[in-house]
C-alpha cells in the first residue's frame, strides 16, 4: 500500500500550480498597463516617444500632471480653455465628442493612478513577483 500514489494530492498540486501561474500572468498584464501609462518617455495620450531632450511640459502648465507630447500638449490646453462655457473654438474638431474624448481621457488617467496607489495592487505586486 505505500507505493501507491495519491493522485488528488498531485491534481490539487497541478491545480495550485496553474492558479498561480495565472495570477503572475494576469499581474503582469497589470503591471505593464500601470507602467506604460505612467511611463516618462511616452506621450500619455498618443503614446509618441519623447525625446530626452524635449520638456515633457512647460513649468507652471496646467498638463504638468501628464507627459505629453507638444501637439498633445496643445490640444489638452486648448480643451481646459474650453471648458470655460464662455470659451468657444474654431477649430472644426472642437466639437462635443473631442470633448467627451478628453474628459474620459482624464477619466482614465485618474483611475490608472489610484489603482497604483492602491492597497490591493501594492499587495498583489509585492506578493507575487513576476519574476520568477
Amino acid at each position: 500500500m505505500t507505493k501507491v500514489l495519491n493522485i488528488e494530492d498531485r491534481l490539487e498540486e497541478k491545480k495550485r500550480k496553474k492558479e498561480v501561474y495565472d495570477h503572475r500572468h494576469k499581474l503582469g498584464t497589470l503591471q505593464r498597463v500601470v507602467q506604460c501609462a505612467s511611463c516618462h518617455f511616452r506621450c500619455a495620450m498618443c503614446s509618441y516617444h519623447l525625446e530626452a531632450s524635449d520638456s515633457p511640459y512647460p513649468p507652471n502648465s496646467s498638463s504638468a500632471d501628464f507627459h505629453l507630447c507638444e501637439s498633445c500638449r496643445s490640444e489638452f490646453e486648448d480643451f481646459l480653455k474650453m471648458k470655460d462655457p464662455n470659451e468657444g473654438s474654431h477649430i472644426p474638431w472642437h466639437n462635443k465628442e473631442w470633448k467627451k474624448m478628453w474628459s474620459v481621457w482624464i477619466d482614465y488617467q485618474q483611475a490608472i493612478r489610484e489603482f497604483r496607489n492602491s492597497e490591493g495592487y501594492k499587495r498583489a505586486t509585492e506578493l507575487l513577483p513576476i519574476d520568477e
